[in-house]
């Protein structure tokens, strides 16, 4: 007969004293896992340093156009390029902003470039969800002759397009650039909308209809408010499009008050190849780009969001 004393003395295997202690939790970084770096590979300092080379001669433009319009007209015609300015001159912003008419030629961007963003956007918005949540035959004929768009170059377009706006009486209208500008950045905006459509779970739209929502309230009230990023990233880089294009500007404005800043800026320079006014032509050209440089470097996670997302499915 076993004894107390012996099974004080001899626990069994299934008492406490042999229960090991839980292990003490591994500390995790603040906002998820930590995650893995790439190895370092010699090639990649090519990359690197191509990289850093690029940046560093953008840089190098966009300080060296900061300081020449600091300067005089005779202080940037006398002086050596590289050569800082003497005394900062603000007041050539404002003789470029009033006098150059740059805030004329900047209104008019902001018109076109919003306007033609919107346009854009929303009826990409319009032709991908079809194609990309609703199967139906021939959808893939539809994808692909949006992608064609992509693959002609607006410079075999101008003649007719130009005797088209001729006919619909669109020349030298704001509202003909508009319409084009939206026409041209539909074929992009599409393809990146399909892939980000895809992306979506269609667990959410099988939710909504057994909840009785049809197509276009599971549409707004589903599928839209998740579409932020990739609805951002089409929108700013078709923005930056509108902003940038001279070509068509050229083609389709000819009245000084309607230009955009582009075509302004190119009008100025002619000026100044006569005039010698380059002070002002470079605070132009700081007016123009900097808003841009700033609202891309606030915006560029969601531009990155959005265009990376489709690559997840085929």
């Amino acid at each position: 007969m076993t004894s107390s004393t012996d099974l004080t003395e001899h626990p069994t295997s299934a008492g406490p004293a042999d229960t090991p202690d839980p292990p003490a939790p591994t500390p995790r970084r603040r906002g998820g896992p930590p995650r893995p770096r790439a190895p370092f590979r010699p090639f990649h300092l090519f990359f690197y340093l191509l990289l850093g080379g690029v940046a560093l001669s953008s840089i190098s433009a966009y300080a060296w156009v900061f300081n020449v319009s600091m300067k005089t007209n005779s202080e940037f015609i006398s002086s050596p390029p590289w050569q800082i300015a003497d005394t900062w001159r603000w007041d050539n912003y404002v003789n470029a902003w009033d006098q150059a008419n740059i805030g004329l030629f900047f209104g008019n961007s902001v018109v076109i470039s919003v306007a033609s963003t919107a346009i854009g956007v929303v009826l990409a918005v319009f032709a991908a969800y079809p194609l990309a949540r609703i199967t139906f035959r021939f959808s893939g004929v539809i994808l692909s002759t949006f992608l064609l768009g992509l693959m002609i170059p607006w410079m075999v377009t101008f003649a007719p397009l130009y005797l088209i706006m001729q006919d619909l009486g669109l020349l030298d209208s704001q509202l003909g650039l508009i319409l084009v500008y939206a026409t041209y950045n539909l074929p992009f905006n599409v393809f990146v909308l399909v892939g980000f459509m895809k992306t979506l779970p269609y667990d959410l739209e099988e939710a909504a209809a057994m909840d009785g929502a049809g197509p276009a309230r599971t549409f707004i009230s589903v599928i839209l408010p998740l579409m932020g990023p990739g609805l951002a990233s089409v929108a700013i880089i078709s923005f930056l499009q509108n902003w940038n294009e001279f070509f068509y500007a050229l083609l389709l404005i000819h009245s000084p008050e309607k230009m955009p800043l582009p075509l302004g800026l190119f009008q100025l320079g002619q000026a100044a190849d006569y005039g010698t006014n380059w002070a002002t032509l470079f605070a132009g050209m700081m007016i123009t780009v900097t808003p841009v440089l700033l609202g891309f470097a606030v915006l560029q996670k969601q531009v990155t969001k959005g265009l990376t997302a489709g690559a997840i499915k085929g």
